[in-house]
């Protein structure tokens, strides 16, 4: 029935001519709806859902609303559906998870769901799904539960059963034990009806991306449903797509088998198999765009299930035919899946490189496609199929393209050459000339890390690539009139550190050295101003035939303006002082061999991609970021160094780092700062040298598996392990405040600084120490604090893998009383990244006794004798400490056992190795307790050992 008052109101308000005389109309009628709701207690139906409507029409056209929610909610009940839908459509448009409303509908909800009235029960499940959480799931799922799995519920309200049910599967995977569900949730995919197989293969594939355990037999199922379609041709008319029996069916069911081995069973490996085969030889392309959209969906998802499935599968030297032959078709889409798909081979089979390479002029053309995504594809393309055998080729190809490529695409690309020029290369000689080619062709996109990367490879390989180095450098800088910054810097050290491997050739003497850097110095930047005045130093040093001018440029740049010209040349003067001759040897003495680490270019491409496991820990509040992995793989000081004379190196010359300057000697050289690449971490000079982007260091990171944080046993952290909010630190100054989340893997935590004083807090900065497996980034936050004001700093987190003792936070300001400084660990324990797991015994003790070797037993006295069940749960459950309770399992009914996974970042859900599991043994004579930790880490062993010792009792 047509209503005519809403009807007026859209019609008045379509009609207005102006902003303010809408908004006029809109005022008059929220006054008139606000009378009739105070005034009218017995309103009847027609004329709540009539009001409800405009309130829902004035809200969409963005006008705030802070009325009527009672009156929707009693719609909500109404037996009408005309009524009844009206409220929950305004449920879905006015109401977000956690509103205290949602409480108030959650009786009418289950009421629908458990009715038989198909339309209010589809009503209640399109409300689950638009504003569902956490509460709706522990309360509702079994009532969905029972619709998607019973028998005699109809096929459209079993779909949007399905679907509800991923909805809620999402928000709390505990609800769907494989051991309890799998069997039924799998029964569906026998069904005959396409379209409740479809939604039930959606609620599948999103259980499997959590995890695989217990639900292998949707393998089975999959191909038999695979088979039904693709080769007996078992379906409606109704599900056919240009042709295409039910894609978007297959491709969920080909996604399905990839979650899994390859199967073992000869009857499934055969059926799948010929699935496989015919999709493969059954795809062409074609005129019409949009079956070639549908049937190359379906084509490169079959393909990558052959890829997934590998040398177990006849098809793949097809696959690489077919995807050859995709590169080289005129339909952009078409190839840069192609590209795509060839990339993944080339990672996931790396047997077939051979097939691959006969396509390599093809993918090399691609780089000059004029789709800037296609030549990202072919770029990557090109890096994962590069091998030791064809790198030169490789390089020079990807060189020649560099002078032309796009500016935003050559960051990436020169990442991409320096990284295989240094894995792959044949001699140093040929990685030094690439590396400054790169220099001279993209200065610009040239990272610091490449550049430190490449002088600590000629500092660590010998005299003879230091002299070749030196050489090439030497004849580029000689080369270039104009050179860039980072040819510059290269030249420098170079010339600083191995500059006499040519001082005797002609043209190359200590003064022409001098000379050519001299005649770039003044149009230079100032931190190449500050590098270059370490290599006059160290080449003064080495000859004394340069020092007089020398001295002289020490002595303009002491009255520099910029501020680490002054300070390094005034101390390098300094050195030159009666009675320094020993430290002034030992600081210019040449630079020692470098710690081999992983290379720092490979983990910058691996940040640019997004696929590095962790990042760095950062300060906010305006200091530098700290490198995640100290300062071991960076040059070291660029001529500033530790280590023996910067003399020529005779054959047999020990070049270990001397002692000199370990110990009081270490303060003569006061606040020098490099500008360069930084000193190593363990020479003892990271502060003097201002690295630290900050006068006061960052908190150091807590040992694993030490005796804790300081700080981690107060009652507020042992308090914030099991709930996620509260006050984690307060005085007569500040009150920290923390409120955090946690999803898998990852999580954020809002730091609130509160002002108590009356005076503002400035100088207002945090930093955080890096901890391996834990990855933070805070937002920046401002500097000051107003007086009873508070401050909040956002910080997202990231669990790389396992760890102890959590990050500490390090805050500054200044009060009234002075600079403070505040040290003390944040309340994220590795238990916030636990996962609850339920298993049966045998799986437990399988588990328990695979991660033998690694346990952590500690004794602590009981709070409370007999030890409750239901504080176990309390304070060790899913909703505490995140472990599930096995019962039954332990022989002894006075025992418990607890079982959780490590949640991480690339690592599987439910794995084997990320098992954290635990039994508490209690001693009800002596009112004692051990707890037992077993997982792949002592130092989370010993970390959870603590918590769930401090949960249930007091330690020793």
């Amino acid at each position: 029935m047509a209503m005519r008052g809403l009807t007026v109101f859209i019609s008045d308000l379509r009609n207005c001519t102006s902003p303010e005389q809408e908004k006029k109309r809109v005022e008059k009628e929220m006054a008139h709806i606000r009378q009739k709701f105070t005034t009218e207690s017995n309103m009847n139906g027609y004329n709540r859902k009539k009001y409800v409507w405009k309130i829902l029409y004035m809200f969409m056209l963005g006008y705030e609303i802070d009325f009527g929610h009672m009156e929707a909610v009693n719609l909500i009940s109404s037996p009408r559906y005309s009524e009844k839908s009206v409220g929950y459509a305004w449920c879905a448009l006015m109401l977000r998870e956690g509103d205290e409303l949602l409480r108030l509908i959650i009786n009418s909800i289950r009421s629908d769901l458990i009715s038989k009235q198909d339309d209010a029960i589809c009503l209640a499940l399109a409300a689950i799904c638009n504003v569902g959480g956490k509460e709706f799931s522990e309360t509702l799922s079994g009532d969905v539960l029972r619709l998607l799995t019973g028998n005699m519920t109809k096929t459209y309200v079993r779909k949007k059963a399905a679907l509800t049910t991923l909805r809620l599967y999402r928000k709390d995977p505990v609800m769907l034990p494989a051991s309890e569900w799998a069997d039924k949730i799998l029964a569906l995919l026998d069904e005959k009806n396409i379209g409740v197989l479809t939604s039930a293969a959606s609620l599948v594939i999103g259980i499997l991306t959590q995890e695989t355990a217990g639900w292998e037999g949707c393998s089975a199922k999959a191909a038999r449903t695979l088979t039904r379609i693709v080769l007996n041709k078992d379906y409606s008319n109704d599900y056919l797509y240009y042709g295409i029996p039910t894609p978007w069916l297959q491709i969920k069911l080909l996604r399905m088998l990839q979650f899994f081995p390859p199967p073992d069973d000869h009857a499934l490996k055969m059926r799948v198999s010929e699935v496989l085969q015919r999709i493969i030889t059954g795809t062409d392309v074609t005129k019409n765009v949009n079956k070639n959209n549908v049937t190359h969906a379906v084509l490169f998802e079959a393909i990558n299930l052959v890829i997934h499935l590998g040398s177990t599968s006849e098809l793949l030297p097809q696959a690489c035919a077919l995807l050859g032959r995709f590169i080289s078709i005129r339909e952009a889409n078409i190839r840069y899946l192609g590209l795509e798909a060839m990339a993944r081979l080339s990672i996931a089979q790396p047997d077939t490189m051979d097939q691959l390479k006969k396509h390599s002029q093809t993918i090399f053309f691609s780089l000059k496609d004029q789709d800037i995504s296609i030549r990202r594809r072919a770029l990557d393309l090109v890096y994962s199929m590069c091998d030791s055998a064809g790198v030169k080729e490789t390089v020079a190809e990807l060189l020649a393209y560099l002078e032309t490529a796009d500016s935003h695409l050559k960051e990436e690309l020169v990442l991409k050459i320096a990284i295989l020029a240094e894995r792959y290369r044949t001699d140093n000689d040929w990685f030094v000339d690439v590396i400054l080619s790169l220099i001279r062709n993209a200065g610009d996109f040239v990272s610091e890390e490449i550049w430190y990367r490449v002088v600590q490879i000629i500092t660590n390989e010998g005299d003879a690539l230091q002299a070749y180095a030196a050489k090439k450098v030497w004849l580029s800088l000689k080369g270039e009139r104009f050179p860039h910054k980072t040819l510059l810097k290269v030249s420098g050290y170079v010339l600083g550190e191995f500059g006499h491997t040519i001082a005797e050739e002609e043209g190359s003497r200590p003064t022409d050295q001098l000379r050519v850097l001299h005649e770039h110095f003044l149009q230079a930047d100032p931190d190449v101003k500050a590098l270059l005045l370490n290599t006059y130093v160290k080449l003064s040093h080495a000859f004394g035939e340069v020092a007089p001018k020398v001295g002289e440029v020490l002595r303009l740049a002491a009255t520099s303006i910029d501020q680490e010209m002054q300070q390094r040349s005034i101390e390098y003067l300094a050195l030159g002082g009666a009675g320094l001759s020993e430290i002034k040897n030992s600081v210019l003495e040449m630079m020692p061999q470098f710690t081999e680490r992983e290379s720092i270019v490979q983990k910058t491409l691996s940040k640019t991609q997004g696929e590095a496991n962790a990042m760095p820990a950062r300060s906010a509040g305006g200091g530098k970021d700290d490198d995640d992995d100290g300062d071991d793989d960076k040059p070291r000081g660029n001529g500033l160094s530790v280590g023996n004379s910067f003399a020529p190196s005779k054959p047999g010359l020990d070049r270990q780092p001397s002692a000199a300057l370990i110990g009081d000697e270490v303060d003569m050289m006061g606040g020098l700062s490099m500008g360069g690449p930084p000193a190593p971490a363990k020479s003892g000079m990271d502060d003097l040298l201002g690295l630290m982007g900050d006068p006061v260091p960052p908190p150091a990171a807590p040992k694993q598996g030490a005796a804790g944080a300081a700080g981690s046993s107060t009652p507020q952290w042992l308090a914030m392990c099991t709930r996620n909010d509260g006050v984690l630190h307060e005085d007569a100054n500040v009150q920290l405040g923390i409120k955090m989340e946690f999803s898998n893997h990852q999580g954020r935590l809002a730091i609130y600084i509160g002002n108590k004083t009356p005076q503002p807090l400035t100088s207002v900065s945090t930093m955080f120490s890096p901890v391996p497996g834990v990855a933070l980034q805070p937002a920046q936050i401002a500097s000051e604090v107003a007086p009873k004001q508070q401050l909040m700093q956002m910080i997202m987190i990231e669990c790389g893998g396992p760890y102890g003792d959590p990050p500490q936070l390090c805050l500054r300001f200044v009060g009234p009383s002075g600079p403070t400084q505040l040290v003390m660990p944040i309340p994220v324990p590795p238990t916030k990244f636990l996962v609850p797991m339920a298993i049966d015994g045998g799986d437990f003790f399988r588990r328990w006794k695979g991660l033998e070797g690694k346990e952590k037993q500690l004794v602590f006295k009981l709070n409370a004798m007999p030890l409750p069940e239901a504080l176990v749960e309390e304070k060790c459950g899913p909703s505490a400490l995140k472990f599930g309770l096995l019962k039954g399992v332990d022989p002894n009914p006075a025992n418990f056992v607890l079982s959780s996974y490590m949640a991480a970042k690339g690592v599987p859900p439910n794995a084997d190795a990320a098992s954290v599991l635990a039994r508490l043994e209690v001693n009800p004579a002596a009112g004692m307790c051990r707890v037992s930790v077993r997982s792949a880490s002592d130092g989370l062993n010993n970390a959870i050992a603590k918590i769930v010792g401090s949960h249930l009792g007091t330690l020793a």
